[in-house]
């Protein structure tokens, strides 16, 4: 059976090699597809007398492949030409090109260096550990001089190779802009010790008084240690989200979804963190009363990661994975500051639409880093020529009238109802 190898063009179109001959991709109708062969335009594939024999549509494949690791692969020259002639027969090894002529191709086909140097602040080097850091050299002032910022990560967009994307935003005339974007191979501490050092190199003026995070414990040690002075706290969003994701390993969510009232006491526990703290331990004693048996792991579960599960014999308390002071939100929301991390979320919203799909090519992620940076850059200008920033929408702008005036009640409430109104407020 005769079989159909697809490659490329020189103008990039489709080819397809069969039987001895090679067919380029015309175009489309809404019946039939018009592929051309030579310099006539066919609708029907015959016999013809011009014969193109095995061994170059074999090193027509190996054209092809050079020219797509290019532009999908950091490789290096030499790395791709031996990469794709490997299992090359003899025959075709004699119909190849030049060696000199294939390591033009590469050239002409990979993107152009100064664009990716112009936009590449950082590179740690190659190695299976590497890290990579994007971002516009004329933006990092906003970062130099920011003293809010707020860092996250995302998973889905990160190309082959790399682990995670973590995008770092600084708040800046009232807007908030995400300035580096860094490829990270994992998620451990010592990426996050290093991706750090990295940032600190290229702005060594940084000087963040406050930093929002996920809770994640080796990037929470890392920043600490990075900015001993800086104010490091957590996210609401983002304590709701390990909520709902505890209730999954207990096999409670889809009740969770399914369930107001169960949905509504889950979230009661989330709620402690508008308690001021040296009210913690009575508002834990009440809610630990209030809620349902099947709630007691996730109560569990949230006493020991952020409050320290209780000392049996002596009193008080073991530390908690996370101090109390990060995910504390009482302050931050009689003062009007923000509790969440959403715009680290907006961005890698803004870049997976961008992407159109997961696990992009290297150089699909960096063309559309550019481009939601352009955006975003247009987005900065806007602000310095006096426009106002965006308003939140009008239903989130009236829960967080609901919640800051449920705050500011919270000595005039019954615990377990002032948890309750918070409840009400936030998904």
């Amino acid at each position: 059976m005769s079989v159909v190898q697809v490659t490329l063009s020189q103008r990039g179109k489709r080819k397809v090699v069969f039987e001895g001959y090679s067919y380029v991709f015309d175009r489309a109708t809404n019946v039939e597809e018009l592929w051309r062969f030579s310099d006539k335009v066919v609708r029907e594939v015959g016999s013809h007398c011009h014969e193109l024999s095995a061994a170059r549509a074999e090193a027509a494949v190996v054209v092809t492949g050079v020219k797509r690791r290019a532009q999908e692969t950091m490789e290096m020259t030499a790395q791709v030409i031996n990469q794709c002639t490997t299992s090359l027969s003899q025959a075709a090894q004699g119909a190849l090109p030049t060696l000199r002529a294939l390591k033009q191709m590469f050239t002409t086909y990979a993107p152009h260096h100064g664009e990716l140097v112009s936009f590449l602040l950082a590179d740690s080097g190659p190695s299976p550990q590497r890290i990579l850091i994007f971002g516009s050299q004329r933006k990092l002032a906003i970062l130099r001089e920011s003293r809010t910022w707020y860092v996250d990560g995302t998973f889905q967009s990160a190309p082959p190779l790399f682990c995670q994307i973590y995008v770092i935003l600084a708040e800046a005339l009232g807007g908030v802009h995400p300035v580096l974007y860094a490829l990270l191979p994992d998620k451990s501490r010592s990426t996050y010790d290093r991706l750090f050092d990295m940032v600190k190199e290229i702005v060594p003026e940084a000087n963040p008084r406050s930093i929002s995070c996920d809770f994640e414990m080796a990037a929470f040690n890392t920043i600490r240690t990075a900015f001993p002075a800086v104010r490091l706290h957590g996210c609401l969003f983002h304590l709701e989200q390990n909520m709902r994701r505890h209730l999954c390993t207990l096999d409670l969510f889809t009740r969770y979804k399914n369930d107001a009232d169960f949905a509504l006491q889950a979230k009661m526990v989330v709620a402690l963190a508008f308690v001021l703290t040296d009210g913690l331990e009575q508002a834990i004693d009440s809610l630990a009363g209030h809620l349902p048996d099947e709630l007691q792991p996730l109560f569990d579960w949230f006493e020991d990661s952020y409050v320290g599960r209780r000392n049996r014999r002596g009193g008080g308390r073991r530390p908690p994975m996370f101090p109390i002071e990060m995910w504390s939100m009482y302050h931050q929301a009689v003062d009007g500051d923000n509790r969440t991390n959403n715009f680290a979320e907006a961005a890698h919203r803004r870049l997976k639409a961008e992407l159109g799909m997961a696990h992009p090519t290297i150089w699909k992620l960096i063309n559309s880093l550019r481009k939601v940076q352009h955006a975003r850059d247009l987005f900065y200008e806007q602000l310095v020529a006096g426009h106002q920033p965006p308003k939140k929408l009008k239903k989130y702008r009236d829960a967080d009238k609901r919640i800051v005036r449920i705050v500011r009640q919270y000595i005039d409430r019954d615990i377990i109802t002032y948890l309750q109104g918070l409840a009400h407020n936030y998904d």
